[in-house]
């Protein structure tokens, strides 16, 4: 007998403090009156205790090749498990959901997609070039064969629909908007102006070109500017920085923080000056709107991103900021130069993005939308 208020969450990806699936989705599950069992991966942070939510920590593993390992062993749990609903974060956990559907015929199966994995399987570096194309056609025939398993797909974008209307399950978008904060007081000083990137760092989110940015602000104006980086990065990537930063004398202006816990992020917001988005124009980030856009607003920071069309159009329906190609280090200095010069004339695109993340852009809306056509609460 399946118990209808149970949930097993799982990942074989993500850890167990990704800021969507356990600040988000498992944390206003159990506050629905779910019990939910989550599986994640370990990174080493002390675990956050929250009623009804239970969190089984997967063992990290540096190599792809014991990702089936956990596979399996996810597999095993969720047969034995009574929960009456499972819900899938990451692509590969697809192929568990034909042989769970026969086991459970009665579960609900829910597939939460982060991503449009089959577009951004053409920029991942670590994959051969020449295997690219291949993998991407495994990879839809893949989908097409075990998403027939699905009840619900979760879109964490409305551009995904339309590379999906082949499947005919129950599909819904969850916006992946930040949780509901009341306006941050803050306590950034007129000196230095600070300028701020959270997410994960890598080189296609525009490490290096924020990295030039301070460089040259430095440069031309010492001690004036700070840029804070929140997120986790790889640690070939890391010594790159490093030597980055060490190279140019930047160790008073560059501040490295690595992922921090989600409630944290928001004192980092309070003592910044503006938010940083510059993204690569790859596929994947094209066709989506980097979550960060949103928390900057929340936080009532000003915006300076990527040009995207999507992004501009965005920026500019709220008057929240301005974009540019993030390989356009001249109008990217002159952007921040422009707002460090008239702080309060420039922080009314904060305000203005503040008041449109109260009025559109809160994970409330989106809680209600996954509670009400997923789990069927009211």
């Amino acid at each position: 007998m399946l118990n209808a208020k149970k949930i097993m969450m799982f990942s074989s990806v993500h850890v167990w403090n990704d800021t969507r699936i356990f600040y988000k989705e498992a944390m206003t599950l159990a506050d629905a009156g779910f019990e939910v069992d989550f599986y994640a991966i370990d990174n080493g942070m002390e675990v956050v205790k929250h009623p009804g939510l239970r969190v089984h920590l997967l063992p990290a593993s540096t190599s792809r090749l014991a990702r089936p390992v956990r596979w399996r062993k996810l597999y095993k749990i969720a047969k034995a498990s009574d929960a009456m609903y499972y819900h899938i974060h990451d692509p590969e956990l697809l192929l568990l959901l034909p042989k769970l559907r026969k086991k459970k015929p009665d579960a609900i199966l829910t597939y939460d997609m982060h991503e449009n994995f089959p577009a951004d399987i053409e920029t991942k570096t670590w994959i051969p070039a020449i295997l690219r194309k291949p993998l991407q056609k495994w990879i839809l025939r893949m989908e097409k064969r075990t998403m027939a398993s699905c009840d619900h797909i979760i879109f964490a974008e409305e551009s995904y629909v339309e590379s999906y209307e082949h499947v005919s399950c129950k599909k819904t978008t969850v916006y992946n908007y930040p949780t509901y904060m009341e306006a941050i007081p803050k306590t950034s000083s007129a000196s230095p102006f600070t300028l701020i990137y959270v997410g994960s760092i890598t080189e296609d989110r525009g490490i290096f070109e924020m990295l030039e940015l301070i460089r040259r602000l430095q440069e031309k104006h010492p001690q004036a500017y700070r840029l804070k980086l929140l997120g986790p990065m790889t640690n070939s990537l890391e010594i790159e920085v490093q030597e980055f930063v060490n190279k140019h004398q930047l160790e008073t202006v560059v501040q490295i923080h690595g992922r921090v816990p989600y409630p944290e992020i928001w004192q980092a917001y309070a003592e910044s000056d503006l938010g940083l988005c510059l993204l690569h124009p790859i596929p994947n980030y094209l066709q989506s709107m980097a979550t960060k856009l949103y928390e900057y607003m929340a936080a009532s920071l000003p915006i300076l991103a990527s040009d995207f069309p999507d992004w501009a159009a965005f920026i500019e329906k709220h008057q929240s900021g301005t974009v540019s190609s993030p390989f356009d280090t001249e109008k990217l200095l002159c952007e921040i130069e422009k707002r460090a010069a008239n702080s309060p004339f420039y922080a009314q695109e904060g305000e203005r993005g503040r008041l449109a993340y109260e009025q559109e852009y809160h994970w409330g809306i989106e809680a209600q939308k996954m509670l009400t056509t997923i789990y069927n609460t009211h």
